[in-house]
C-alpha cells in the first residue's frame, strides 16, 4: 500500500466549508448556477489555491479549468481528477465540489511527501456539469469528449434569455487549451447521492456501471379565456392537462422503483397569470432505468398516457425524448486497483451503479474511468440538506490519493 502518501483532512475539510461559503444559502446549502457571479468567485479561489500549490491553471473554449502539477515525462498522457463547482439552483456543499477539492489535496499530498509523478496530473473543474442554468449538463466534459459541439454549447439560454457565451465572457473566460487531448485516465470522487452505503454501513463505493437515460418535453396548447367570466364547461385549460400529465408521470414512475424512476420537474405556464386561462403549458422530465428496455417501457408508458390526455381534453399536445444515455461499464482494472487500495487501508467497499450522470461518463469512452462514492446523509442531494461528514470526505479523498499515485508513478 502506498502508505508514503497522506491526505490533510483538515485542510480537505477547511476548503470544503471555504467554498461552501461562496453563495452560501440561509438553510447551510450553496447557490452557484454554472457562470454565475458566484460562480466566478469560486473559480477564483480554485485557481488561487492551485497557484499556490505550485500548479500552473489553463482554460479550455468552454472555460473548464485545468490545474495541471508537471510530471517528469511532460509528453506523456497526463492523468485527470476532476468534477464541478457550479451548484444547483440551490444545491449542497459537496456534490462536485468533493472531487474537485480532493484532486488539489492529491497534489499537495505528493508535495508534501517529495513525490514527483511521471505522468502529469491536472485536477479539472468541468463547466456547468449542473445544467441548472444552462441545459444540458456535463457540458463540458461532454465537449472534451466530442458529443457536444463548442457553437451549440454557446447558444444556449438560461430563463432570462442570457446566451451561454455572454454570460462565459463576464464569469468565466475562455481559454486556448484544447477538447479531445489524449487521457492517460481520469479520476472522480464524488457523494453518492443515493441511500445505499449509508443503509448498508459502508465506507465506499465504486461504480461498476451507469443507467439508461433520456429527457422527455411535452408542449400542451390549449385557448386563452378569462378566468372570471368563461364557462368552465368550454375552458381549454393547458395547466390542467398539464396536472393530469404531472400525475401520471409520477404513478409511472413509483411503478418502477427501485431499478428505474421518473418525475415532472419542470412546468412552465402561459400567460401565468391570475386571470388567464392558460393557453400554453410546456413540461419536461428525466427518465431512468438501470435496463434498456425498463426506460422503453416508462417511455411508452408516457407516450400513451399524453395520447389519453390529448383525446379526453381535446388539446394539442406533442411530445419529445431526446438526450438518450446508454448505460456503460466502468474500467475493469481501475475498480480492481481501487477496490485493493481500499482494502488495505481498512475501508469496507461495495461496487453499486450510478443512477445518474457524472463528468465520468463522459470520460469512460476516451481513457480508464474510476467514480468512487462516498455516503452522503439520508441520500440527499441537490438539496442545502446535502451533508458528507468529514470522516467519509477523508476517506473517499485519501482512497483518490492512492489511486492516483498510481496512475502517475
Amino acid at each position: 500500500m502506498p502508505a508514503c502518501l497522506q491526505i490533510d483532512a483538515a485542510r480537505l475539510w477547511s476548503d470544503l466549508m471555504t467554498m461552501g461559503a461562496i453563495g452560501a444559502t440561509p438553510a447551510g446549502g450553496s447557490y452557484r448556477p454554472a457562470l454565475s457571479p458566484a460562480d466566478r468567485e469560486a473559480r477564483n479561489l480554485f485557481r488561487h489555491w492551485a497557484q499556490e500549490a505550485g500548479l500552473s491553471v489553463g482554460a479550455d473554449a468552454i472555460g473548464t479549468l485545468y490545474a495541471r502539477m508537471e510530471g517528469l515525462d511532460p509528453q506523456a498522457d497526463p492523468v485527470l481528477i476532476g468534477s464541478h463547482l457550479d451548484t444547483q439552483m440551490p444545491g449542497g456543499r459537496f456534490d462536485g465540489v468533493l472531487g474537485v477539492l480532493a484532486g488539489l489535496e492529491v497534489c499537495r499530498a505528493l508535495t508534501r511527501a517529495g513525490i514527483t509523478p511521471r505522468r502529469p496530473l491536472e485536477v479539472v473543474n468541468w463547466t456547468n456539469e449542473e445544467g441548472a442554468r444552462f441545459q444540458p449538463g456535463v457540458m463540458g466534459s461532454a465537449l472534451f469528449a466530442g458529443t457536444l459541439s463548442l457553437p451549440e454549447a454557446l447558444e444556449r439560454r438560461d430563463a432570462t434569455g442570457l446566451r451561454l457565451a455572454e454570460a462565459m465572457a463576464e464569469n468565466a473566460p475562455p481559454g486556448p487549451l484544447p477538447f479531445a487531448r489524449p487521457v492517460h485516465s481520469y479520476l472522480e470522487l464524488h457523494i453518492e447521492q443515493g441511500p445505499e452505503l449509508e443503509r448498508t454501513g459502508t465506507q465506499i463505493g465504486l461504480v461498476d456501471r451507469s443507467s439508461c437515460m433520456c429527457s422527455g418535453y411535452v408542449t400542451i396548447r390549449g385557448e386563452n379565456g378569462h378566468t372570471q367570466t368563461a364557462p368552465m364547461s368550454r375552458r381549454r385549460n393547458a395547466l390542467v392537462a398539464a396536472a393530469r400529465l404531472v400525475l401520471e408521470i409520477e404513478r409511472i414512475g413509483a411503478a418502477q422503483e427501485p431499478e428505474g424512476m421518473v418525475s415532472a420537474s419542470v412546468l412552465d405556464v402561459w400567460p401565468n397569470n391570475r386571470v388567464n386561462i392558460p393557453h400554453r403549458a410546456e413540461m419536461s422530465y428525466a427518465v431512468v432505468h438501470m435496463r434498456p428496455e425498463g426506460r422503453a417501457a416508462i417511455t411508452a408508458q408516457i407516450e400513451e398516457a399524453v395520447s389519453r390526455i390529448a383525446r379526453e381534453t381535446g388539446l394539442e399536445i406533442t411530445l419529445e425524448h431526446r438526450h438518450f444515455r446508454e448505460a456503460l461499464t466502468f474500467d475493469a482494472d481501475l475498480r480492481a486497483r481501487a477496490l485493493t487500495l481500499a482494502q488495505a487501508r481498512g475501508y469496507s467497499v461495495a461496487e453499486l451503479a450510478t443512477l445518474t450522470a457524472h463528468d465520468a461518463l463522459s470520460m469512460q469512452p476516451l481513457c480508464p474511468t474510476a467514480l468512487i462514492f462516498v455516503p452522503c446523509r439520508d441520500g440527499i442531494s441537490h438539496s442545502e440538506a446535502e451533508w458528507c461528514s468529514p470522516e467519509d470526505a477523508a476517506r473517499g479523498a485519501q482512497l483518490l490519493a492512492d489511486l492516483a499515485l498510481e496512475q502517475v508513478l
